[in-house]
């Protein structure tokens, strides 16, 4: 038996072009069920992810408003990012004193907000997205809620 008979079939059975078509068609659906199915080849299953996150010197009116159990948002939705802890100490900075030598400081009026967030995500690759955001330490973080958003840098990251 040939492999391409005369009348060109493959095995005396389906024409060689509507085999590469048929192979083609296979091959797309095949690519875009893994796609869809989430094939990272990886550990998927869903981490909870705590992030601490430090916004240094804000007036402390503008803190009235951010409690624990607040939401994250992303965009104009909601996440599954929750306030887990809140922390607030007078601010924190580095100034010179009257001989020029740099030395620490507390600023008297502004205040740096600590605060400890959780939600839970899948963790694919080399990188963590909790809230539509990329966790790294030292990476900026936005607590954005319904009625306030703070920029700040990630101190710590705890997988569970």
């Amino acid at each position: 038996m040939k492999l391409v008979d005369e009348k060109g079939k493959l095995f005396g059975l389906i024409n060689i072009v509507d085999f590469l078509v048929l192979l083609a068609v296979l091959l797309v659906l095949g690519g875009a069920a893994y796609k869809l199915k989430g094939g990272t080849g990886g550990d998927t299953a869903s981490k909870t992810v705590r992030v601490t996150v430090l916004a240094p010197g804000i007036r402390p009116e503008m803190l009235t408003s951010i409690k624990v159990g607040d939401r994250m948002a992303s965009g104009s939705s909601f996440t599954n990012v929750v306030i887990k802890d809140i922390k607030i100490r007078p601010a924190y900075s580095i100034t010179t004193d009257s001989a020029g030598r740099r030395v620490e400081a507390t600023d008297p009026y502004l205040k740096d907000l600590i605060v400890v967030v959780e939600g839970k995500t899948n963790i694919s690759g080399a990188t963590i997205n909790l809230g539509d955001q990329e966790i790294r330490r030292s990476k900026d973080y936005y607590i954005k809620s319904l009625d306030y958003e703070f920029k700040g840098m990630i101190l710590d990251v705890t997988i569970e």
